[in-house]
Parts: C-alpha cells; structure tokens; sequence
C-alpha cells in the first residue's frame, strides 16, 4: 500500500511542470509573428486614402508576409481587353514605355488565355517568358493572385516573382492578401474598381456606324471668321485741292455737322500773293489791249499785235480765275449734313499735304455697312445675299446680322501684311457705331459635314505635295 502511494508522488513533478507551460513551444513563436505582421498588414490597408496609397503599401509592405523579389499590380485595362501594370514594388512611377512592362502585360495575357486569370496560378518564366525583355529577369518562379469584384469578376491581380517556387503555406497567405487588398480596394472607388468604358456588340457598332456616316453626310454650311469694321456706307471724302499747309481745322473729331460749315482752311499767303499776281498781270494785259486798239483809231500801224494782246489778256485772264478760285478753296466747306470723320486736329493742323490726299469724310452716321477682310486661306465660294453675323469686340455675346452685298475676286495686301479679300454686308437691323471693329462670320453655300472637316486639311496637303 504504501509503495503504490509512493509512485504518485514521484510524477507529480513532472504533471505540474507539463500543465505550467515553462518548457516554450519554438513552433508556436514564428506563427504568432506571422500573425500578427498579416493582422498589421490589414490594419494598415484600411487606412489608405487612396487607390494610389493602397496599391504602393501593398506592393511594397506585402514583403513582410511572403518573401518575394517583385510585386506588381494590375488591372483592367480602361478601354479594350487585357491589364496593364499600374504598381510595382521599389518603384515611384510606371515607366508606360518599358519593354519590361509590356512584356509582363503580354504574359498575363497569355496566361489568361490558357489557363483563365479568376484563380491562383504558378508558372515558371522559362516556359512562358519568351520574350526578349524577360530574358534577363532575375526571378524565374512567379505567382499570380486575382483581385475580384462583388460579382467575382477579376478586375486585377498580383503577379509576384521570386527564385523559388512559392509554398502552400504562402500560397494560402496570397489568397488572404488578395482577397484583403480586392476588398479595400473596391470599398475606395464605390464598388467600381475600374471604370470601364462599355463593350459594343455587333448591332450596336452597326448602328453607330451608320449613325457616323449619316452625320458625316449631313448638309453643313461653309462658314469662315475674319476681322471686320463697321464703316460708313457712302462717305464723302474730303481730299486736298491743291498742295499745301494745313493752317486750322475748325471741327472736332466725329463732331456733327451741317452743309456749309467751315471743316479746315489751308494756309493761303502763297494764293493770295498768285492771286495778286495775277491781278497785276491781267491788269497790264488789259492796258495793252485798250492801247492798241486807240492806237488803230489815231493811224498807228499796231493793228497786227491786237490778236496777240488779245490772246495775252486770255490768258491773264485764265490765270486770274484759276488763282482766285484756289483763294476760294482755301476754306472747305461740309458738302452736306452729317458727320466729321478723322484721327485729330493735331495731326493735321500745320502738315503739308499733296493735291488729293484724304483728310477727312463726312458721313452719315445712320447709313453704315460692314467690312471684311476675308483671308486668302478662308477663301470659299459667296454669293449676293449670304448670311453674315459680327461679333463686335464691345458686344462680345451677342451677334450683329448682315447681308453680304460685294465681294472682290481679287486678294489684296492688309495693313497687317496678309492677303484677304475685300467683302461688304448691309446690315439688317442695328445701326453700331462707325469704327467700331470685331470678328464677322461668313456663310457659303451648303456643303456635306465631311468636306466642312476636311476642306483645310486637304487644301493644306495639296499645297504641300504640290497638286
């Protein structure tokens, strides 16, 4: 009896040391740490902002649950069919332009091709990475992990490569990183990871072809934009009579008024000293006329010079007339009502001017029309009639309508340099005011929608090509 008490209380010790746990378990320690490495992984993915944010923690945090040599992240592509690389592990930016790149895009392709992209797949780069990019790519085992949508459509994935093939136990730690990663990823873009521009059926191609070719073909108007002024429609212009100095001009610019009132006076001591010369001149001829023809009466033989005096008395005459109506002119009277037209006083008063250079125009503010200056390269076919619309620089919002009136069929230079046709329209209603400038646009006859698109391109390719 007392031996058999004696054996218990000899494995007492041993029973209390097994259930107090102080012997560690070394299996147990690297599953906590991997637990709590995926459990802070998570973590940090629920606090990204970003679509951005989230793909660069994955591609470069992921490491700390897998070992692996690259990540990259794709997804759908936006139009067409396929996935590009969006991210990749140690990288700041996608290089679009890497053969590398393109050459991974091509091998998902290809892997989707055969095996499908909506599950978890191994595969090693000597069999598939044929391509010349690839051939120099440190890791040769690669794994491919599907990111998912609601509907359990693949909008994207991880394709991680490394030297070794991936384990079963990582390949299950994929499938948790993946499904954690589609999940947040969806939850930052509403549930629509990747905006795709919708697919097109047969019928429906068929119907926006025909939809192209019909407004291709629809009847368009030619229209053309150039600079244009509102002008007066009958001006009258007031020109120099003769050569000479501007002494005063008695009006203000755009001032109204009325028929006979004084617009300027030229400087008029020359005239008046011709003139008195010209008196003196006619007065002697006219003394030798008178002396002759007494001297005829009284028996002096001087009858023969009385034709040449006569003739000389003419033309002291003519010289006389001429003189004094260049006195007369000195003064420009307004040929009419309406209004004075020109820069400033101050550039004319005391210039030298030639016989018929413009000075000024009277014009009647009320009978305006538009001016065009139609660009050589906007040259198109017009006719009597046509719309015409002005966007005045001072009303910008709104048109002013016209009726083409003329058209020149030949270019000539602008003050700017350029070729242009010379147009003018009638207006239709408004009445702007003179001078003031804007762009106009010109309507031509009715043409296909195709030819409106397509006029300047081939008229600039039959230019360059020379036919």
């Amino acid at each position: 009896m007392a031996a058999s008490q004696a054996e218990p209380r000899k494995t007492a010790p041993n029973l209390t040391q097994a259930s107090s746990g102080r012997t560690p378990n070394t299996a147990a320690a690297p599953d906590a740490q991997k637990l709590a490495a995926l459990l802070q992984f998570e973590a940090d993915i629920r606090r990204q902002s970003s679509v951005n944010e989230l793909q660069y923690l994955i591609a470069n945090d992921a490491r700390a649950l897998i070992p692996y040599g690259q990540l990259f992240i794709l997804r759908q592509k936006t139009i067409g069919e396929g996935f590009k690389v969006t991210c990749a592990s140690s990288l700041a930016t996608i290089d679009r332009n890497a053969p590398l790149i393109h050459a991974l895009e091509k091998l998902v392709d290809r892997l989707g091709q055969e095996f499908g992209l909506d599950s978890p797949h191994d595969f090693d780069m000597a069999r598939w990475g044929d391509d010349e990019a690839l051939a120099d790519y440190p890791y040769s085992q690669l794994h491919w992990e599907p990111l998912k949508g609601e509907d359990s459509s693949v909008f994207g994935g991880l394709l991680a490569g490394r030297e070794e093939a991936f384990r079963e136990g990582e390949k299950k730690r994929w499938e948790r990183i993946g499904e954690t990663s589609a999940h947040a990823w969806r939850t930052l873009t509403a549930n629509k990871p990747v905006r795709r521009l919708p697919t097109l059926d047969s019928k429906k191609k068929k119907w926006i072809a025909a939809a192209v070719v019909i407004g291709l073909l629809f009847p368009v108007r030619l229209t053309a934009l150039a600079p244009a002024e509102i002008v007066a429609e009958r001006p009258f212009v007031v020109a120099a009579p003769f050569s000479g100095r501007i002494a005063s001009i008695a009006v203000t610019p755009n001032a109204p008024v009325k028929q006979g009132e004084v617009l300027l006076r030229f400087d008029d001591v020359r005239l008046a000293n011709e003139l008195e010369l010209a008196q003196e001149k006619l007065s002697v001829a006219r003394s030798r006329l008178e002396r002759s023809t007494s001297s005829a009466f009284g028996g002096q033989d001087e009858t023969s010079d009385i034709a040449i005096m006569q003739a000389e008395l003419e033309v002291a005459q003519a010289e006389y007339d001429y003189a004094k109506e260049l006195v007369g002119q000195s003064e420009i009277t307004a040929p009419r009502d309406g209004m004075a037209l020109f820069s400033d006083r101050r550039d004319w008063e005391g210039r030298a001017v030639n016989i018929g250079d413009p000075i000024m125009q009277v014009v009647d503010p009320e009978a305006v029309m538009i001016r065009i200056d139609l660009p050589s390269a906007e040259q198109m076919s017009l006719e009597k009639g046509a719309k015409v619309k002005m966007w005045l620089d001072s009303q910008p919002l709104w048109a002013v309508d016209g009726t083409l009136e003329t058209a020149s069929y030949q270019a000539r230079q602008t003050p700017e340099g350029t070729l242009a046709f010379a147009l003018t329209a009638k207006l239709n209603s408004d009445t702007p005011r003179i001078g003031s400038r804007g762009t106009a646009q010109v309507y031509g006859r009715w043409v296909p929608f195709v030819y409106s698109l397509l006029r300047r391109p081939i008229s600039a390719l039959r230019q360059f090509i020379g036919f």
